[in-house]
């Protein structure tokens, strides 16, 4: 798994963690929509990623968010702030992971039917420093199948 999907699926945990530790998160259950737009900035080119998908979010989802962390190695990062709220949630965490230092900023919204979320990554790699910037929203297109 490359470090950029890392990277994102670390920071979509982060954020269904805030949906299981918020008091009352204003989100609707049902099915979501999901679009991302990564965009990153390097020594070399990287194309500007697009990519929509549609999941059913149920209440047992949110109550379970943790179990999305799934394999990663979370030994390796360090949390230094979190701030969860009924609208939304910041976190800042630093890895390391294979000698490369990745500095990670997060700042979710949720407004009920709709979520908004920005992702920047700093980081330091073999092929020289890289920030990514993930813009994320999400939208509720009606009830679970």
């Amino acid at each position: 798994m490359n470090i950029k999907t890392r990277t994102l699926i670390a920071c979509l945990a982060f954020g269904l963690v805030a949906l299981a530790n918020a008091e009352t998160p204003n989100i609707e259950p049902g099915l979501w929509e999901y679009s991302t737009r990564m965009t990153v900035e390097g020594d070399f080119p990287f194309p500007e990623q697009n990519d929509t998908t549609t999941e059913c979010m149920t209440a047992e989802d949110i109550a379970e968010a943790d179990a999305f962390m799934g394999d990663m190695d979370m030994d390796e990062c360090e949390v230094t702030r979190e701030e969860v709220r009924a609208d939304g949630a910041n976190y800042e965490m630093t890895c390391v992971e294979q000698g490369m230092s990745i500095e990670m900023n997060m700042e979710m919204t949720f407004m009920g039917d709709r979520s908004e979320g920005l992702i920047i990554t700093d980081a330091e790699t073999p092929m020289g420093p890289m920030k990514s910037t993930i813009e994320m929203s999400g939208r509720r297109i009606g009830d679970c199948d």
